[in-house]
């Protein structure tokens, strides 16, 4: 397979990547000392979880992975990957740059950010050529094949995934550990259809986040960012976008929301739960009644590890995310171009987050009355 050949050539700049990534990670907690009044994440607030000031500019790591990367890139390579790669970087510079900003300043709007990161799915749309023309719903598909519809409508999804990846960054490795599988997953798919480009650009993507999380898992000396989150989200979104659009005879775009399936859910859920009546909470407000804040409080800091450091319980907290992460992303990779069982899958996705959040909810409830009764 073309595919197979591909992957000989460009092992160099996956190399690079890596590397790149990694020092860059390194140079800015090294360096955090002279940065850090701008760049640090604090420890007050609901959603810290972590007990030391943190440089939270990793964003600025993966640009440096990303770029090496392009670089190191033979220009011309099989089926584009170098120019696909090019534009893809061009089109996430709004996302970037609001999250940067964000990261030193800790003064943008959500609705700032959340225009930025579709203003980076329009842009992406736009040049690379790639968008949602179809999601085989009879009426929507007629709306979708008029092109500027299906721009918009892509810039929005692009939007919502690199916000949702933002979202379930809460703990040492959580977020990259995601997206990590998210690449791989796109990866084997696209290797399926052997769809070149695309393969090339996950296992590239993937090897970017590695160098990262090398620093950041397990103790934590980094952390994504909102330009870091935004960027993976944005990275993803658009493979999953060019995928799906590259092979619609075998990919269906449903199969590339199963890939993005827990920080899709997480947001729902999130918007749903914030916006109850109940509890009258702006959506964009944030809160600790995430599942993974959760399992870190009721699972890992009671049960498992009550006694150990602080870093260890928050770095035990990801794998339990990890591995379900990985359910919907099974349903991607065994059935990507079946309507009807990408559908199935997705359902038993949330049924799966629901159960485990009320079994949270309950633990919750009992330690609660435990305390009370103690007291």
């Amino acid at each position: 397979m073309q595919s197979i050949e591909a992957i000989k050539v460009f092992w160099p700049a996956a190399l690079t990547g890596i590397i790149c990534s990694l020092l860059a990670s390194l140079l800015i907690v090294a360096t955090k000392r002279w940065h850090g009044a701008f760049s640090m994440d604090g420890t007050n607030g609901v959603q810290k979880f972590h007990t030391a000031p943190t440089p939270r500019i990793g964003g600025i790591a993966l640009a440096a992975g990303f770029l090496g990367t392009w670089f190191a890139l033979p220009h011309g390579f099989t089926q584009g990957t170098a120019t696909l790669l090019g534009l893809i970087l061009i089109g996430g510079i709004p996302a970037f740059a609001a999250g940067l900003l964000e990261d030193f300043t800790k003064t943008v709007s959500v609705k700032v950010r959340l225009f930025a990161t579709a203003a980076s799915g329009l842009l992406a749309a736009l040049i690379t050529g790639y968008w949602v023309n179809s999601v085989h719903i009879p009426g929507i598909d007629s709306l979708l094949a008029f092109a500027p519809v299906g721009i918009l409508f892509t810039a929005f999804a692009i939007a919502g995934i690199a916000n949702s990846v933002n979202i379930i960054d809460g703990f040492n490795g959580l977020a990259s550990g995601v997206v990590l599988l998210m690449l791989l997953t796109i990866g084997v798919i696209a290797y399926r259809v052997d769809d070149t480009a695309v393969l090339n650009l996950a296992i590239l993507g993937a090897a970017v986040v590695a160098g990262f999380m090398a620093v950041n898992y397990p103790k934590g000396f980094i952390f994504l960012g909102d330009a870091g989150a935004y960027s993976l989200g944005y990275y993803v979104a658009v493979l999953a976008v060019a995928l799906a659009m590259r092979n619609p005879a075998d990919v269906s775009p449903w199969a590339m929301l199963l890939v993005c399936g827990y920080p899709f859910i997480e947001t729902l859920f999130t918007i749903y739960r914030r916006a109850s009546r109940k509890r009258k909470h702006n959506p964009g407000c944030p809160d600790a009644s995430h599942l993974h804040s959760l399992i870190y409080r009721r699972v890992v800091s009671r049960k498992l590890l009550p006694y150990a450091p602080a870093w260890k319980r928050n770095a035990y907290t990801s794998p339990f995310l990890w591995v379900y992460s990985f359910i919907p992303m099974l349903g991607a990779i065994f059935w990507p171009e079946s309507l009807g069982m990408v559908v199935a899958w997705l359902l038993i996705s949330f049924v799966v987050y629901q159960r485990m959040y009320r079994r949270m909810l309950r633990l919750s409830i009992y330690f609660r009355n435990r305390k009370e009764m103690a007291s």
